[in-house]
């Protein structure tokens, strides 16, 4: 006998899953991608980040949770992607939305991005081999946030980083951008500087660097490495 308990647990498969008494709660749906966006220059020892993107049919439709299958003998990464599906008026328009899938640290092959549900083929993801036993072919300076914005007047997009050196003797050397499929991918190499004093200190940073002309209007995935390994990643509309 359970007695009388609002929630009752149930142990299956060896997890522990909960009895759903919220009649408000939504339901917890598969839904598909439509695309995924593969920044370029991934090596066999760099933390993976993808992005990947679809379209709800109604407002009704929130992004949930994703999983990741990752198999190497067959070089496949395969995205399910959930939705919660919520009761009530909905509005009868479509809702694109995004995420960054954090694919992490696998062998080297061209990989095939697939979509759990339709089982459609995303885009195709190389990860090369290390060069060397570090972590980057570059030390990248600590950037924390980056946007892109679009002045009125000229329509020229500008990108902007942003973070906090750790010490005075730390600055920029070089900002390497290269556009591919779709993706905006910055490299913001750190110089280190020995003629003044490296006494630790904070050292805020607001960088901006114009975009080449050429970038047509529509979505990108902006991709900007960073010291501590965690690049930032998001999608950005140009306008």
């Amino acid at each position: 006998m359970f007695g009388k308990l609002a929630l009752v647990s149930f142990l299956i498969a060896g997890g522990l899953v909960v009895a759903d008494t919220n009649p408000n709660a939504p339901k917890t749906v598969e839904t598909a991608l439509t695309k995924a966006y593969i920044p370029l220059g991934f090596d066999d020892n760099d933390r993976i980040q993808i992005a990947v993107a679809g379209t709800f049919k109604n407002t009704c439709y929130k992004v949930g949770p994703h999983a990741l299958k990752v198999d190497t003998e067959n070089k496949t990464i395969t995205v399910q992607q959930q939705a919660y599906l919520y009761n009530g008026v909905c509005l009868q328009m479509f809702v694109p939305y995004s995420e960054i899938v954090d694919v992490g640290i696998i062998p080297n092959g061209n990989y095939k991005v697939v979509d759990a549900l339709s089982g459609a083929t995303l885009a195709e993801l190389p990860v090369n081999q290390g060069s060397n036993p570090g972590p980057d072919d570059f030390t990248y300076a600590p950037v924390s946030d980056a946007y892109v914005v679009t002045d009125p007047e000229t329509k020229k997009h500008v990108l902007a980083i942003s973070g906090s050196f750790g010490d005075r003797c730390s600055d920029f050397e070089d900002i390497k951008v290269n556009v591919s499929n779709d993706v905006i991918i910055v490299q913001p190499v750190l110089e280190r500087k020995t003629d003044i004093s490296c006494a630790p200190e904070k050292v805020r940073f607001l960088k901006t660097i114009e975009l080449n002309n050429d970038l047509k209007h529509g979505m990108y995935m902006l991709h900007v490495r960073s010291l501590n390994g965690q690049a930032v990643n998001k999608l950005v509309d140009l306008e």
